[in-house]
């Protein structure tokens, strides 16, 4: 080799250009990818119920959608995950699915279980896993001195209309906020007290109609004793 490069050297000269002209054209053109893009055979339904206990979110929530989604064709494995304030049901699809036909059918399914749960739960929210997520970013919003009506309200109002403003913020999530209710609770005995007044006013007035019917009655009977005679 040393002697063909000694007696050759044009040559040499013009495969070593060639060389690092074709490691520059890679260098240049080469795309960088830390996270390459490929499917992934998974959708996440995300449901919120505020106030909601592990416990109550897993028996009022995953549960159902266990069931209902666990139908769908091609579903390989459903896992589910029930926190305080909302609940998670991932899905695994065989290898090869097509995942834009899977979300439609996920929505169907969802469309068929909304109906059975509770009214404070919030919509769910359909996800297909894959690498570009790890573009999300979760927040934790604290305010001293607010309750938790107040930050609730905070965030609603403030929070997240600042962070849609932003550029590059294509979905904003909230989670764990809670809604004012008002609870009424009655006083047994004033209510069983006023029903017992209205039941005897009632019945006064009844007793006060059966004798001017029994009056009526008898002025009737006269009239035809008289016209009989």
């Amino acid at each position: 080799m040393s002697k063909f490069s000694v007696k050759k050297p044009f040559t040499i000269l013009v495969m070593v250009l060639v060389i690092i002209m074709l490691g520059v054209v890679s260098v240049t053109r080469m795309q960088m990818d830390l996270l390459p893009e490929f499917s992934l055979p998974y959708v996440l339904i995300i449901t919120t119920y505020p106030g909601a206990s592990p416990e109550k979110v897993e028996s009022t929530i995953c549960e159902p959608m266990e069931s209902a989604l666990g139908t769908i064709s091609g579903v390989e494995n459903v896992y589910s995950i029930a926190y305080e304030n909302y609940g998670m049901v991932e899905l695994e699809f065989v290898d090869g699915t097509d995942m834009d036909s899977v979300m439609v059918k996920v929505s169907t399914a969802l469309d068929t279980v909304k109906d059975n749960l509770p009214e404070e739960c919030g919509t769910p929210s359909v996800m297909e896993l894959s690498m570009d997520m790890v573009a999300s970013q979760y927040l934790a919003v604290a305010y001293e001195g607010m309750s938790m009506e107040e930050l609730s309200r905070f965030v609603e109002d403030v929070i997240v209309p600042e962070f849609e403003r932003q550029n590059g913020v294509a979905n904003i999530t909230k989670m764990g906020l809670i809604e004012q209710t008002i609870h009424v609770e009655l006083n047994q005995e004033k209510v069983d007290d006023l029903n017992d007044q209205i039941l005897g006013i009632a019945n006064d007035a009844f007793e006060e109609a059966m004798e001017d019917l029994e009056d009526a009655k008898q002025q009737l009977e006269d009239s035809e004793e008289q016209m009989a005679e």
